[in-house]
């Protein structure tokens, strides 16, 4: 009878250590699983991110009568809502050469433009609509803005922003532009400049 007993309270212990084991392994395996993320962000896992970036930006349409090509600079703040959508501010100046059209020397469009926008991601990729002000120099005066892009997080600090950018620049009446050092227009209709003019540019950008 004791053998017997012995034999089974072997058995049972056995059994025992190979169930503690095999717990053992599938808590190292389950452990193993959780410290390897599921998705990788492909964005700085921040609820607020700020860049600086630079933009090269072409005229288009019938801005390109009037002005070269363009460059500029900004700084973005984002409060990131969710994994998918983000909130934006972008302050900036850009400026843009004038072209002698027509025996007319146009001088520099130069803006500072500011505007609000939303983000939102499709994993590295995002979309962004953007509105708000542009603040204009040599009396181009103030004119709302408006644009939209597309983007891509090549990493997690550095992204890049195909976009296009609109606004209805007011004719400059012949005094401003006088007192200003803006050329153009010929009479009192104003500089011969104004109308909704367009761009398309790039921003390349720095995350922190």
């Amino acid at each position: 009878m004791k053998k017997i007993l012995f034999i089974v309270g072997v058995a049972c212990f056995s059994s025992l250590a190979n169930a503690q084991d095999s717990s053992a392994v599938g808590a190292t395996t389950y452990t193993s699983k959780a410290k390897k993320p599921v998705h990788d962000n492909p964005t700085l896992d921040k609820s607020f991110i700020w860049s600086i970036g630079i933009e090269p930006s072409a005229p288009v349409g019938h801005f390109h009568e009037y002005a070269k090509l363009g460059f500029g600079a900004s700084l973005q703040g984002e409060i990131r809502t969710s994994k998918s959508i983000g909130l934006t501010i972008n302050a900036g100046y850009i400026a843009y050469g004038g072209k002698t059209a027509d025996s007319v020397k146009y001088s520099s469009f130069k803006y500072w433009p500011v505007m609000g926008g939303l983000k939102v991601y499709m994993g590295k990729a995002y979309v962004h609509g953007q509105a708000g002000a542009g603040f204009g120099s040599s009396g181009l005066g103030t004119s709302f803005w408006y644009g939209a892009g597309l983007g891509m997080n090549f990493t997690k600090r550095i992204d890049a922003e195909f976009r296009y950018e609109g606004w209805k620049q007011n004719e400059v009446n012949e005094s401003a532009a006088a007192n200003s050092g803006v050329y153009g227009g010929t009479g009192g209709t104003g500089g011969g400049y104004g109308g909704h003019y367009s761009t398309l540019g790039v921003r390349v950008a720095v995350n922190f």
